[in-house]
């Protein structure tokens, strides 16, 4: 984690010599006096910005239990304030399934054309929908029976000769597959492997939780072939060193459980030591991290909250209340709450303490019993709160510029950065590399850049809420016409031709129709 400090550096960006530092004090942009105007930059404290890995995530699943009219009913959903359309407030669509839905038969997968299933129709009417209103789509899958009604895995993966294992659920008999075997692990390869053909794509997905394994998909309960846990860190290199390698563009969550790889789902107060090292071991890997049961007392406890915040900024959290208003019943008062406002308040106050950057609206197809009914008709006001101060909302409160520079000349800046959310901006992350902080100078009349430039020393990772970040800037404005320009500032996709790719907390109408933030005018002469 990088701290403050004072470092010039003089490097060769794209031909222009880019130079840069932050300043020691906090509330002396530069800590040096510099000619030039000041500009001050008023925040944009409310409007919900649609950024990378933020937000609160819409739960939606292609089952038969599911809506087939869920866009028409999340376009018009009840709320203690009114109707409301949910793609307003959520930046992402979570769709989860079962690997068994995904490929009914052996290469034939249900995002495809020639396969037409009832799952297959729902995941393109979600996913076309989430489209439509703006919103990325993520995936949670799993393959492990236990609980469910049907095989969850592809029965062609047992044909193969897989080892498997029978439970049953109610009175019926499902089996899973034993994730050691190596016909599972080549299967699961081949469809990981295709998964990513298709989805492995920034610009329609915002990320993949969890790897599959276990009961429900959260990496606990594991039972292995061995019937011990022998197998327990070769299976998770394995599908960690999968996820890793197919999803070089896309964030790929590693779910946070003290018993995680283990055969153990619960056992009081204990937590099995290995279980951090494998969370690290995820995190070195490139993966981020989750956790799915915030607001539980007990299941989200000290050890939880500590291997959480050891991570804070080196990458960023998923939060998933663990609370199911249809099921769980008058069981919340063991946790201390009267009611289930008091149950999202809890959630809340789990997703701030870890600086969480996403949170959850939960399905249920009876839609005034779900989470997402709850939160919106008995939380509101947290609603709003969480796209207010929990979202990484970044902007720069004042600038001092000058009013002209030489043509080959040095343009220097002062500059000083802010969040006002919780959580961080992750740039940090291998997915995110492409992200860069950059200036700018636009055509005057078009808004168009006529030259960018990219500071190597300026990390927009490292803007947390409460400590603004001061920095000096020292371009050479070379390989630009002389004439008047805009100065302009954004964090932009260098894989997209240095495009502003996050959203400043700033007024829409400082904004270039890009999403350039205009500073001022400045003549190169």
């Amino acid at each position: 984690m990088r701290k403050y400090f004072n470092l010039v550096s003089m490097v060769l960006m794209a031909g222009a010599m880019v130079c840069c530092h932050k300043d020691p004090s906090p509330d002396k942009p530069g800590g040096s006096d510099t000619k030039g105007q000041t500009v001050k930059i008023t925040p944009d404290r409310t409007r919900n910005l649609k950024n990378p890995f933020s937000g609160w995530f819409l739960y939606s699943g292609v089952g038969d239990g599911l809506m087939d009219n869920f866009w028409e009913i999340y376009d018009d959903f009840p709320s203690s304030v009114g109707r409301v359309k949910m793609s307003d407030y959520c930046t992402t669509l979570l769709i989860r399934f079962k690997w068994s839905q995904a490929e009914p038969e052996e290469g034939k997968y249900f995002w495809t054309d020639e396969v037409n299933t009832p799952e297959s129709r729902r995941l393109k009417m979600l996913v076309n929908g989430a489209k439509e209103r703006g919103m990325k789509v993520a995936f949670g899958f799993s393959l492990d029976s236990r609980d469910q009604h049907y095989n969850c895995t592809p029965q062609y993966v047992k044909d193969k000769g897989c080892q498997t294992f029978e439970t049953t659920t109610g009175s019926t008999k499902v089996w899973s597959p034993y994730p050691d075997d190596p016909v599972f692990q080549e299967c699961y390869a081949k469809f990981i492997h295709a998964f990513a053909q298709e989805y492995n794509n920034p610009d329609l997905v915002q990320c993949i939780e969890g790897f599959g394994m276990g009961k429900w998909g959260e990496y606990h309960n594991c039972k292995y072939s061995t019937g011990d846990m022998t197998p327990r860190e070769q299976v998770f290199d394995y599908v960690c060193d999968l996820f890793a390698k197919e999803f070089t563009q896309v964030p790929v969550v590693a779910n946070c459980h003290r018993w995680l790889g283990t055969g153990t789902e619960w056992d009081g107060t204990k937590f099995d030591p290995m279980s951090e090292t494998l969370v690290r071991r995820a995190v070195a890997k490139g993966h981020v991290v989750g956790s799915a049961a915030l607001g539980m007392h007990t299941y989200f406890s000290t050890w939880e909250k500590g291997m959480l915040t050891s991570l804070m900024y080196q990458v960023p959290f998923t939060a998933e209340g663990g609370w199911v208003r249809t099921s769980h019943g008058g069981s919340i008062k063991g946790d201390g709450y009267e009611n289930w406002a008091q149950v999202r308040q809890g959630e809340y106050d789990d997703a701030k303490y870890i600086h969480a950057n996403t949170m959850d609206l939960r399905f249920s197809s009876s839609v005034t019993e779900g989470e997402t009914w709850s939160w919106f008709n008995e939380a509101y006001d947290l609603v709003e709160k969480f796209i207010q101060e929990g979202i990484y909302r970044l902007y720069p409160d004042r600038l001092v510029v000058p009013g002209s520079v030489a043509k080959g000349g040095q343009l220097t800046i002062k500059h000083r950065w802010n969040n006002l959310g919780w959580s961080y901006c992750p740039l940090n992350i291998p997915q995110y590399k492409k992200y860069r902080f950059a200036f700018a100078l636009l055509n005057i009349n078009t808004d168009q850049p006529a030259r960018v430039f990219l500071p190597e020393d300026v990390h927009p990772e490292d803007w947390h809420q409460g400590t603004p970040v001061d920095y000096t800037t020292t371009l050479t404005v070379d390989k630009v016409a002389s004439g008047e320009y805009t100065l302009a500032v954004a964090i932009v996709d260098t894989s997209k031709s240095n495009t502003p790719a996050i959203d400043l907390s700033v007024k829409k109408e400082a904004l270039s129709s890009d999403g350039w933030l205009k500073i001022s005018k400045i003549s190169v002469k």
